[in-house]
């Protein structure tokens, strides 16, 4: 019975010094602060992570966040000093200071505490830095450095205030215009796009009715060239043709006479032409031989004059390129060259 009592009693002390030790130690890591608490008075501030001890049941621990913490508010409307309406959607990085940690606690209490207290300042310090800018400046990057200068406006009052927080960095995730009025900018600058649209449009059509017209002229101005030089040209050889048959038929009229009355037949008659003329006819008496010639001249002596280079003179390639170029106006041909 003695031992049991003993077992029993060990047991209990065991049980007792375990939930004293949880009571009486705590641990800080390398994210938090912890302020000890004595009846809701600060009788401690550990900053540095490790095992820390405190009064069981008497004493309580309130731990804070010791990384950079984020507030993040809805976006607010503002007006610039070009009075143009901005909707601007800001967010603010913030930690606690190290050695602020009691202050912190006094004047906020927790994190929640500590946002509620910094977003007015930020408001309030970003809508008097955008009522001194225009808007074109809040829509640039000029407004990182207006920014720069909240968030160092923002610091200064945080430290009148006695808020034991450290400002890190504000800056803007959008800034665009309200929606009431994003809809008739967007139609303005649809009209303006499409006036600039038409302007072009209207230019390039001057420019192509423009070059249609240059070309028409130029075909007008070719066509007519080539029509003169193919008439020359035709009258040219029409006019050797003709020197060319003149001197063939100095040389035995008598025989193109003759070659000239067999052409007749050959073209009057075919072969399935039938013919009835009298005897009388000249045109028999022709195929008889019953007319003689008009013209009576002595047959060819002598061996046949060939014609004379001097009456066949061909175009040559070179001849027919200077002929086409002087078809083909100057402005084409530099650009064609």
């Amino acid at each position: 019975m003695k031992r049991k009592n003993i077992l029993i009693g060990l047991i209990a002390t065991i049980l007792l010094a375990l939930v004293v030790s949880t009571q009486a130690l705590f641990k800080v890591d390398e994210t938090n602060y912890a302020v000890v608490l004595q009846f809701q008075e600060i009788v401690g501030i550990k900053t540095q992570p490790g095992l820390q001890f405190k009064l069981p049941f008497v004493q309580d621990v309130v731990r804070f966040d010791n990384r950079i913490l984020t507030s993040d508010t809805p976006p607010q409307e503002y007006l610039t000093s070009d009075e143009k309406r901005i909707v601007v959607d800001q967010v603010t990085r913030w930690r606690i200071k190290e050695d602020s940690v009691r202050r912190f606690f006094l004047t906020n209490l927790n994190e929640i505490g500590g946002r509620s207290r910094l977003e007015p300042l930020v408001l309030s310090e970003l809508r008097a830095a955008i009522a001194n800018k225009p808007y074109d400046t809040m829509i640039s990057a000029g407004r990182d450095q207006i920014m720069d200068d909240v968030r160092n406006a923002v610091q200064i009052r945080v430290d009148e205030a006695g808020l034991g927080m450290v400002v890190t960095d504000i800056r803007t995730k959008r800034a665009d215009l309200p929606t009431a009025v994003e809809q008739s900018v967007y139609q303005r600058m649809e009209s303006a796009r499409k006036v600039e649209a038409d302007r072009h449009r209207a230019e390039g059509q001057r420019k192509a009715d423009k070059i249609r017209s240059d070309t028409d002229r130029n075909v007008s101005i070719m066509l007519a060239c080539a029509d003169r030089l193919s008439k020359e040209i035709t009258g040219d050889g029409e006019a050797a043709a003709v020197k060319i048959f003149a001197k063939a038929l100095e040389q035995d009229p008598g025989f193109y006479s003759f070659i000239r009355s067999l052409e007749a037949y050959s073209n009057a008659l075919t072969e399935k032409d039938k013919l009835i003329i009298s005897t009388d006819s000249n045109f028999f008496k022709l195929l008889s031989g019953g007319i003689a010639p008009s013209i009576k001249l002595a047959a060819t002596v002598g061996e046949v004059e060939p014609l004379s280079t001097e009456d066949i003179q061909p175009l040559t390639k070179d001849n027919l390129e200077k002929l086409i170029l002087q078809c083909i106006p100057e402005t084409i041909q530099k650009t064609v060259a």
